[in-house]
């Protein structure tokens, strides 16, 4: 079995039947959403398939590691989010520092990550900060630029019209200003 990333969605050939995935008649392979990735992955080691996984491929990362401290309140909300597997959303009153838990999130993962802003007035106080904290080039989708890098700061806009692109490029995504996520779409 073989699976791969395209246009957003997950292509996977061979014999065994995979979770949330659907016959596509013009692909003549299963295919899933790629927000399904890590639950595929999960079930075919769990049921001892053997697979090749040729979905990712991340960005050349370099060493991005912080010195910042977290708070009490602030630990707890990363190691809950740490023992749920990387995955969920951390919620804090405004101005109790999410964005020092998103970097340190960073930095114990220490992989190619997408920041998601819903506007140009925060992707550049993102892009600044992280460019402080980890010593290193910033990448910006959106307002025009095209930049992408191991660290990269978007504005939602531009992360959904690229997500087919982008989509398997990066090992972490941070939504800033979450409640923005359900939208139905651009400009909404």
């Amino acid at each position: 079995m073989k699976f791969t990333f395209d246009k957003g969605t997950i292509l996977i050939r061979g014999e065994a039947r995979v979770p949330n995935s659907t016959w596509d008649e013009r692909s003549k392979a299963l295919r899933a959403m790629a927000l399904y990735y890590r639950d595929i992955v999960d079930f075919l080691k769990t049921s001892g398939l053997e697979f090749r996984d040729d979905v990712l491929n991340l960005i050349p990362c370099p060493e991005l590691r912080s010195s910042v401290v977290l708070r009490d309140y602030q630990r707890q909300a990363l190691d809950s989010w740490t023992a749920n597997g990387h995955r969920g959303v951390i919620v804090l009153p405004t101005g109790s520092g999410k964005t020092v838990v998103g970097i340190k999130a960073i930095s114990l993962l220490n992989t190619p990550t997408l920041v998601v802003a819903p506007t140009l007035d925060l992707v550049d106080p993102w892009r600044a900060r992280l460019k402080e904290e980890f010593d290193t080039d910033v990448g910006v989708l959106g307002g025009g630029e095209r930049d992408i890098k191991a660290l990269t700061v978007s504005t939602y806009d531009s992360a959904y019209i690229h997500a087919a692109k982008l989509g398997n490029r990066f090992a972490l995504v941070i939504f800033d200003e979450v409640h923005h996520l359900p939208a139905a779409g651009i400009g909404t």
